[in-house]
């Protein structure tokens, strides 16, 4: 009988211990996203107010854009053709909140269809110019491993 309790009370401690082990690691924090993971993330709610003819959304997500643009991690480049680009960036969001306040869906639209094609010569640059960006991984390694 005492044998039997001592095995009993031996496997609840063993058994509590193995519990005690299996809780959850915490999480790691979330990674703070990049401006323009940011700029992304804005860009497509700028798209969602101009489809739901949400006004109020795309004075706010130009707004947050606008703040991405002021941050210094957005200036990737220190050059004419960058600035030009991020200058129009900036006056093409200006021009969709003045769109926004005057609930003009068609030079909201205009605006947007501007700053887009600023967003996509602007990261052509830095694609070219190889600005900001680490060098191309060696694929052949990764087909011989």
């Amino acid at each position: 009988m005492t044998t039997r309790i001592v095995a009993f009370a031996l496997a609840g401690v063993l058994a509590a211990a193995g519990h005690a082990q299996d809780k959850p690691k915490p999480a790691d924090p979330p990674k703070k996203q990049t401006v323009m993971q940011r700029k992304l993330t804005h860009a497509q709610k700028l798209l969602e107010g101009l489809a739901m003819a949400d006004y109020a959304k795309l004075d706010s997500a130009a707004d947050e854009l606008l703040m991405c643009a002021k941050e210094a991690s957005w200036r990737v480049a220190n050059s004419a053709k960058f600035d030009t680009h991020s200058n129009s960036f900036v006056k093409n969001l200006e021009a969709i909140k003045k769109a926004a306040k005057g609930k003009n869906a068609d030079a909201a639209a205009l605006a947007y269809v501007d700053m887009t094609l600023t967003c996509v010569k602007c990261h052509q640059q830095v694609r070219e110019e190889g600005i900001g960006l680490a060098p191309p991984p060696d694929l052949k390694s990764f087909a011989t491993k």
